[in-house]
């Protein structure tokens, strides 16, 4: 068996478990479509995006959509890996025959997989109940910001798996990080309703790129979202994951 068909094999394992684990099945895909409902209940009518007046319901949709790509791609990953970690089941995999990165893609893969079930369940609910159109202009920038930003998420997650030594710290981690940047990027409060200061800080950090790429895709007719900005911002908080995941990545316990 090649290196490449080791890792298909390798993520139909993830993928089964991420099945089999109702915890995570919840919190990932089933509040997601809970937070819509919710925010929906909230916040009725209409807000401000890019000078034009759009639903509550399309400007959620996009928005829970891009939290569900940070949530998964960095605080999945990193609860993931680090439990892995600390039983010891990376360094056993280590010792196998397979490839080192067999796993990590794997997982990588299995996580991609998840945001992409999930977010075609939150357009689907969208579509029905929400007033979103679907367009070929949406999908395309839909696409763009899923893979993009949950290659950009993984990669950080990978690299923080460094600063937490228990399981127990990244799933603190994880979810607190993801909640703190979705009140300052646009994804729980519009950003019509806060302060611009508060905005220019999101903007420093991927979740606010990835909100508002979907959210131009969502709300603004016949875009895609796709800036130069967004996608530069994505690529160079990928670019220093990476680069901190290579240089301090453990494959042993920190016990060790």
């Amino acid at each position: 068996m090649n290196d490449v068909s080791l890792a298909a094999a390798q993520t139909r394992y993830s993928v089964r478990g991420f099945l089999r684990d109702p915890r995570a099945l919840v919190l990932t895909v089933i509040m997601p479509v809970f937070l819509v409902v919710i925010l929906n209940t909230v916040f009725r009518g209409e807000t401000r995006f890019a000078g034009l007046r759009v639903p509550f319901g399309a400007y959620y949709t996009a928005s829970i959509a891009a939290y569900v790509v940070m949530m998964t791609g960095f605080g999945s990953l990193l609860v993931s890996v680090t439990a892995a970690r600390e039983r010891g089941l990376l360094k056993r995999f280590r010792g196998t025959p397979m490839p080192s990165w067999v796993y990590l893609a794997s997982e990588i893969t299995q996580n991609v997989v998840v945001v992409v079930a999930t977010v075609i369940v939150l357009v689907a609910v969208g579509v029905a109940f929400y007033r979103v159109h679907l367009s070929a202009q949406l999908l395309a920038g839909l696409a763009v910001y899923v893979v993009g930003g949950t290659a950009c998420f993984s990669a950080l997650g990978l690299a923080a798996t460094s600063f937490c030594t228990t399981p127990d710290a990244a799933s603190a981690l994880g979810p607190f990080s993801t909640v703190v940047l979705s009140f300052i990027s646009g994804v729980f409060v519009p950003v019509a309703l806060m302060p611009s200061w508060l905005v220019d800080i999101g903007k420093v950090f991927p979740l606010e790129h990835v909100a508002h790429g979907l959210q131009t895709a969502f709300l603004v007719p016949g875009s895609t979202g796709i800036t130069a900005i967004d996608l530069g911002v994505l690529t160079a908080w990928c670019a220093a994951g990476l680069l901190v995941a290579m240089r301090t990545f453990r494959w042993e316990p920190t016990g060790t």
